[in-house]
């Protein structure tokens, strides 16, 4: 038997007979598909004839599916929709081998989290362009609300109802000192121990400030400010100097070594801030987007540990 050729407008018919099928209703159908109801009865027509068998029944009355019909209905459905899954797949994968990315990092997360993501996004999808923010909570909120960023990765989980925050994982705190200061040497601080040292804070209105003073207000003591700095590196640097400690993230090990400086981790308390993943409530994230998210995720739960980060949730759906 000789292979029929395919007719160009096959998709079209079988669409047009599968909502005729579904409403059994040439005139419902026509309103469904915007066409006129002749043009709908013909599609089905000429599908009759390419098949060369009756799919529906017509009565002044009503409108049966015969027993071909009933076949073609349910194999035409599943066609068209694996059909639009491959289309869908096709242009989500064109859409990978190019695009961007504009993600917005607190500076902790950025200086100890992005390195890491990026060695494994740039390989595995190089034609995407990443662009890099670094912004403290007002300025993060506000650039993923007016779309200058496409999603905030921060501790910054007041957001407006036009933004929703997801947990990631969680950023240890602890008293950041010279190597040769007796806590280092003792190897574990408890919160009373920060009323004895010269504190170099986080200005107020920073995460790092709050937590500080929570826990600090928990504990029942106050503490003196010596000197403020808004970025890890300065208060870091003025650890190093002499100047004091601070209480901050533990951000990057080579970092503190470089510097000669040591993390000492509390022992009566966890001090700690939940980071997590800022974005547009409603909005689906386009394919760019979505795989940077993914490959973060899995990066803070592959190397979050060394990285001074606790994951807190499951990866679940990106």
């Amino acid at each position: 038997m000789t292979e029929k050729h395919l007719p160009r407008q096959i998709y079209g018919q079988l669409s047009t007979f599968v909502t005729v099928a579904e409403t059994l209703s040439f005139r419902r159908a026509a309103e469904m598909l915007g066409r006129s109801q002749p043009a709908v009865s013909a599609h089905v027509k000429e599908l009759e004839a390419y098949v060369g068998v009756a799919l529906l029944t017509r009565t002044t009355r009503q409108v049966r599916l015969t027993a071909a019909g009933v076949e073609l209905f349910d194999r035409a459905k599943k066609v068209l929709t694996d059909t639009r899954r491959l289309v869908s797949d096709i242009q989500s994968q064109a859409a990978l081998l190019k695009g961007q990315v504009v993600a917005s990092f607190s500076p902790t997360t950025a200086f100890s989290l992005t390195p890491a993501v990026l060695k494994t996004f740039v390989q595995d999808y190089p034609g995407i362009r990443v662009e890099l923010r670094e912004e403290l909570g007002a300025e993060m909120l506000a650039a993923v609300q007016n779309g200058a960023a496409d999603v905030g990765i921060g501790p910054y989980n007041n957001v407006p109802d036009t933004l929703s925050f997801r947990p990631l994982f969680e950023q240890e705190f602890f008293v950041i000192v010279r190597s040769d200061h007796p806590l280092a040497v003792r190897g574990h601080a408890r919160v009373a121990d920060l009323n004895d040292l010269d504190i170099l804070w986080a200005p107020i209105g920073t995460t790092a400030r709050e937590v500080l003073e929570k826990a600090v207000r928990g504990a029942g003591i106050a503490i003196d400010t010596r000197f403020e700095a808004v970025q890890y590196p300065t208060l870091f640097a003025l650890a190093a100097a002499g100047f004091g400690a601070t209480v901050m993230p533990l951000v990057n090990t080579n970092l503190l070594r470089g510097l000669n400086l040591s993390a000492v981790p509390f022992r009566d308390t966890r001090i700690f801030r939940t980071v997590g993943l800022i974005t547009r409530r409603g909005e689906a994230f386009s394919p760019p987007v979505n795989a940077f998210v993914h490959v973060l995720v899995e990066t803070a739960e592959r190397e979050g540990r060394s990285l001074g980060l606790e994951q807190t949730i499951t990866k679940g759906d990106t």
